[in-house]
C-alpha cells in the first residue's frame, strides 16, 4: 500500500510527483527525530525476521566489572518469535565510560553457545517458552530481548533528538527517558528478578515437612531483607537511562541499539558510587 506522497523539484525541470511507501524511499532526514523513531519502530515491526548480535557489561567507577560481560546473539522469526543464545568471545571485552555519545563495546566473534532462551509474543507481552537449565532461576537473556527494548521506547516518556556527526548514509537518534520513567523501568525489572528467585515451598510430610518449613521461613526472611535493601538502594539512587539508535534512513530500519543506564548512589565511604549498565546490539540480515 502506498502510504505517502512527496513533491520532488529538480533544477531546470518540471515538478515531478513522487509516490513511495514508508518502508521504501521515505527520507528520514526531512523529519523530526521523534517522528523518525516512530517510522523506524514501524519498519522493524513490519519485518518478518532479523538476526542480531550484542554485548552487555556492568561498569563500576568507569571500569568493567570482572566477569560481568555477556556476549549474545539471536534471531527473530514470524514477527513474534525470538531466540537468544550466549556467545563466548575470542578476546577480552573492552568498554569506554569516558567518551561522549554512545559508549562502545567491542564485539567478540561468535563462539560456542552456552545459554539459550526462546520467547513468544502473546497478547502483547513476551512470554518465556524455553530456556537452558542454568537460566531457570535467573535468566539474563530474557532481559536482553532487543525487540522488547525497542517496543518500550515508543511507550515510555522520553525526549528524542538527533546526534550530531553521524556517518554519511546513517542517522543516530538519542532517546533519553525522563527521570520518573527511568526509575519505574528499573524498579519493574528488579522486582521481576527478585520474584524469580523467591524461595518456593518444598514438598514433603511429617517431620521432613516441618524441617522444610523452618528452612523456607529462614530463606524467605533473608529474601525479604535483601529485597528491602535493594529498594532502599534504589530510593537513594539517581538514575539516567539513554538509548542511541543508529538507523538506515533509506530502509527505515535499526542498525544498532545502544542502551546506557547509569546509577549514582551514596557509597559506604561517603563518596558517590557510579554504576553503568551498557547493552549494545547490531541488527542484520533483515527478512
Amino acid at each position: 500500500m502506498f502510504m505517502g506522497k512527496w513533491l520532488c523539484i529538480r533544477t531546470g525541470s518540471l515538478a515531478v510527483l513522487l509516490v513511495c511507501s514508508l518502508s521504501g524511499c521515505a527520507v528520514l532526514q526531512d523529519k523530526p527525530a521523534a517522528e523518525d523513531l516512530s517510522l523506524v519502530l514501524a519498519g522493524m515491526e513490519g519485518s518478518d525476521g532479523v538476526s542480531f548480535k550484542g554485548a552487555a557489561a556492568l561498569l563500576v567507577g568507569g571500569k568493567t566489572l570482572p566477569d560481568s560481560t555477556l556476549y549474545y546473539g539471536g534471531k527473530v522469526a514470524d514477527h513474534k518469535k525470538i531466540s537468544l543464545y550466549s556467545l563466548l568471545p575470542d578476546g577480552a571485552p573492552a568498554a569506554s565510560a569516558s567518551e561522549p555519545g554512545p559508549r562502545q563495546l567491542k564485539q567478540g566473534s561468535a563462539g560456542t553457545p552456552v545459554l539459550f532462551t526462546q520467547m513468544v509474543k502473546e497478547k502483547g507481552k513476551w512470554t518465556l517458552k524455553q530456556a537452558s537449565p542454568v537460566t531457570a532461576e535467573s535468566n539474563p537473556l530474557e532481559n536482553l530481548n532487543p525487540l522488547r527494548h525497542l517496543e518500550e521506547l515508543e511507550q515510555r516518556q522520553k525526549t528524542v533528538s538527533e546526534e550530531a556527526g553521524s556517518a554519511r548514509g546513517t542517522r543516530v537518534l538519542r532517546i533519553e527517558l525522563t527521570a520518573e520513567e527511568a526509575r519505574s523501568q528499573l524498579a519493574a525489572e528488579l522486582e521481576q528478578e527478585m520474584q524469580a528467585i523467591r524461595p518456593a515451598a518444598p514438598g514433603g510430610s511429617g517431620s521432613t515437612a516441618s524441617q522444610h518449613t523452618k528452612a523456607l521461613e529462614a530463606k524467605t526472611a533473608l529474601w525479604e531483607q535483601k529485597r528491602a535493601e535493594l529498594q532502599q538502594r534504589l530510593d537513594r539512587a539517581a538514575i539516567r537511562t539513554v538509548y542511541y539508535l543508529k538507523v538506515d534512513p533509506k530502509r527505515n530500519l535499526p542498525e544498532r541499539l545502544t542502551w546506557n543506564r547509569t546509577l549514582t548512589y551514596p557509597g559506604k565511604s561517603g563518596t558517590d558510587t557510579e554504576e553503568t549498565y551498557i547493552t549494545q546490539v547490531d541488527f542484520y540480515d533483515y527478512r
